[in-house]
């Protein structure tokens, strides 16, 4: 009993370590805390902080890992230096995490009246665009990270013509373009923007365009070898979802591939999936749908011959044929 109940201790305290290493980035404290030992009292001078706080603050990064002690001064580690300090990409995940962890706190009020606590992308687009544009890097860094090579699929390349629905800034169209396919990458005006800037150069065509507005996402019907549908189905209903992928269907020529790349609610390890699942539900109001349900999904959108490509949980990508 007593093990399971310091493992209780350790779930429940977790927020303790993130909301270090939040509050360190959103002060600055990596940003100007480089690999030559400073004291604390001389840092919160040039942060504009208390100094006894921050020494606290200080001692627990040491403790998590992201700074190291020397004496009275401390100085950023290594991967600190190159990931969270200025030009580092983990700080826009940092950040990102940082509004969700807000809206989590609120998870009784999701699962109490059936909603989700943030409001829809489309509005986020319009109401606060900075924000979403940082949302939309934080997850451009977690696909070069974590995602499969999809740039590797036969369905996708070579010189396939590849339809990447709602593919934000692009992460996947790049790497499709340069494995010499087709692409054209459709998502919001706004975000189709910021694409645009980001592609440059790339080859790919994008398309702004909102993707239950058109009949085919945008593009004429039957005009695409394939389509790539990554991380946008978990945002989604289950029939909001289906009716998607009869969209996507339309655009693709008979004999050609749907590739959807997901997350599971029922996918491992551990509870990766389920908590995915309640953080969808708290974000988007869509759900990490079973695999199960991805392949229904799919079969009833029209796509034959679907199976689960072979990577490792969590990774969840099906491919189905349109006939």
């Amino acid at each position: 009993m007593i093990d399971e109940d310091r493992q209780l201790i350790e779930l429940i305290t977790g927020y303790q370590p993130a909301a270090a290493i939040t509050t360190a980035h959103r002060l600055g404290v990596f940003y100007v805390l480089g690999r030559a030992p400073r004291s604390a009292g001389d840092l919160a001078a040039e942060l504009a902080v208390d100094p006894s706080n921050l020494a606290s603050l200080l001692e627990a990064l040491v403790g998590i890992g992201l700074l190291q002690r020397q004496g009275d001064r401390f100085a950023a580690t290594p991967y600190a230096v190159e990931r969270l300090g200025p030009g580092g990409e983990m700080g826009l995940v940092v950040a990102k995490e940082a509004v969700f962890a807000g809206a989590w706190s609120r998870l009784d009020e999701v699962v109490t009246g059936g909603r989700p606590v943030m409001e829809p992308w489309r509005s986020q687009l319009d109401r606060n665009p900075e924000r979403a544009r940082a949302f939309l890097d934080a997850l451009d860094v977690l696909a070069r990270i974590g995602g499969p090579p999809l740039h590797e699929l036969d369905e996708l390349v070579p010189g396939k013509r590849v339809l990447d629905v709602g593919g934000g800034l692009g992460t996947y169209a790049r790497r499709l373009a340069e494995a010499g396919s087709l692409v054209t990458l459709v998502d919001y005006p706004v975000v189709a923007g910021w694409a645009s800037e980001e592609l440059e150069g790339t080859g790919v065509v994008v398309v702004g365009v909102d993707l239950f507005g058109h009949p085919s996402c945008g593009v004429p019907p039957r005009s695409m070898d394939a389509a790539l549908v990554s991380h946008l189905v978990h945002d989604l209903t289950e029939v909001q979802a289906v009716e998607l992928l009869r969209r996507v269907r339309s655009a693709i020529a008979p004999g050609g591939h749907v590739v959807v790349n997901d997350f599971a609610g029922d996918s491992g390890p551990g509870a990766f999936g389920p908590l995915f699942d309640v953080m969808m539900r708290v974000e988007t109001g869509g759900a990490a749908h079973s695999r199960a349900t991805l392949e229904s999904m799919l079969a009833r959108a029209g796509f034959e011959g679907v199976r689960r490509l072979p990577y490792d949980d969590p990774l969840t990508v099906y491919t189905g044929v349109k006939p």
